[in-house]
């Protein structure tokens, strides 16, 4: 057995399945395994590495901040990155969010998202969608809707309502006046990438006001440019109240944040984080979002994204005997396959190419923004040859 497999399957928590093989290097759009065998990443860490791997900008500020300054705490004193970060985050935000609670990952900023309903409302109440996927913290979790998430652990937080995702109809009957705030994604995610109609999004949005309940987006996995806008509730023309984020928020540096609209804020000492707001994140965050904007990787993830769809469209022609239907937005794209996914990855695997499961039968790709036709068409062709 390799040695870094044995030594983390000897230690390791048991939370997570036997690993294949140990990646030690990356970059750009590849990584390499301790055995020198190369893949293309299409799979990111789960939708983090953004700029790929060791990307120079990225690697040069990370550096430059971990030799100036690497923590210094919210509660107790203000910080030149943090402020920079807060500014830039808050400019690309929808409509007038522009409070922010940082955080070090999605769940926590779904926690934060639930308590800040739950205090600014003083309502118990969150609908949430079947199929969902939110976080495994005991709130996130409470909101997540796969029942193997959740059994282990239960009883879980009460108030939690679970409704078809999609349903108009279910979501009218199942927001009340004890109704503190409808948590959704605008693109299901681990569920197999299944996007939200706009027209979902913006009834959501008017039976909340109706109600004086809050509209919440996860946008953990689609936010920041994955969907070829920085937020996917923009393809909508739909500005929730909360919006939680975290992934490529810093393009491989942990960070997580919860943005709310002007008038939606904790009170003083409601809630806290000892990591949240660290320097060094917070200049990857601003790292990010500042290269997005002057490379205009946007347009890139829409137009790679555009071909990439439309290549995977022609397949499913070619191969309708292995897939059931095609999914996703930008760089966020799923296979359904009519079987089950495990074969499909270890061939994919083996042919030098990193995806990810969605559920049992989905085949998700998030890859990097700066990736080119020229690594689509190898995913491509791997895909020809391996799906039957």
């Amino acid at each position: 057995m390799n040695r870094w497999i044995e030594l983390e399957t000897q230690h390791g928590s048991g939370a997570y399945g036997n690993w294949p093989f140990a990646l030690t290097r990356g970059e750009g759009v590849y990584v390499w395994d301790s055995a020198g065998n190369k893949y293309l990443d299409f799979a990111t860490g789960i939708g983090v590495a953004v700029l790929g791997h060791a990307h120079p900008v990225l690697t040069q500020a990370i550096t430059d901040q971990t030799g100036t300054l690497i923590t210094c705490h919210s509660g107790y004193f203000a910080n030149d990155v943090r402020a920079r970060f807060l500014a830039k985050l808050t400019g690309i935000t929808p409509s007038d969010l522009d409070r922010v609670f940082l955080c070090n990952s999605g769940t926590e900023a779904v926690e934060t998202a639930l308590k800040l309903a739950r205090a600014h409302t003083g309502r118990p109440g969150i609908v949430t969608m079947m199929r969902s996927f939110h976080g495994r913290t005991m709130g996130s979790l409470s909101a997540t809707w796969k029942k193997p998430f959740r059994a282990p652990f239960e009883p879980l937080v009460p108030g939690f309502t679970h409704i078809p995702f999609g349903d108009t109809e279910a979501l009218e009957k199942a927001v009340t006046e004890e109704t503190a705030a409808v948590l959704l994604e605008p693109i299901q995610g681990e569920a197999g990438v299944y996007p939200a109609s706009e027209e979902y999004l913006r009834e959501a949005r008017r039976i909340c006001d109706a109600n004086g309940a809050l509209l919440i987006f996860d946008e953990v996995q689609t936010g920041i440019g994955r969907t070829g806008k920085w937020f996917a509730c923009e393809h909508a023309g739909v500005a929730p109240d909360i919006l939680c984020l975290a992934k490529a928020l810093g393009g491989g540096i942990p960070i997580g944040a919860t943005v709310s609209r002007s008038g939606i804020a904790f009170e003083k000492g409601q809630h806290g984080n000892t990591f949240g707001g660290n320097p060094l994140s917070c200049r990857a965050g601003l790292t990010i979002i500042e290269y997005i904007e002057e490379h205009d990787l946007l347009t890139n993830i829409t137009r790679v994204g555009a071909y990439f769809m439309t290549g995977l469209e022609q397949l499913a022609q070619q191969k309708p005997s292995a897939i059931r239907d095609i999914r996703g937005k930008g760089l966020m794209i799923a296979i359904q396959l009519r079987g089950k996914v495990g074969p499909t990855l270890v061939k994919l695997r083996d042919a030098g190419i990193l995806a990810l499961a969605a559920g049992r039968m989905n085949l998700r790709f998030l890859p990097p923004y700066i990736v080119t036709e020229k690594e689509i068409d190898q995913v491509l062709n791997v895909l020809e040859e391996v799906l039957p």
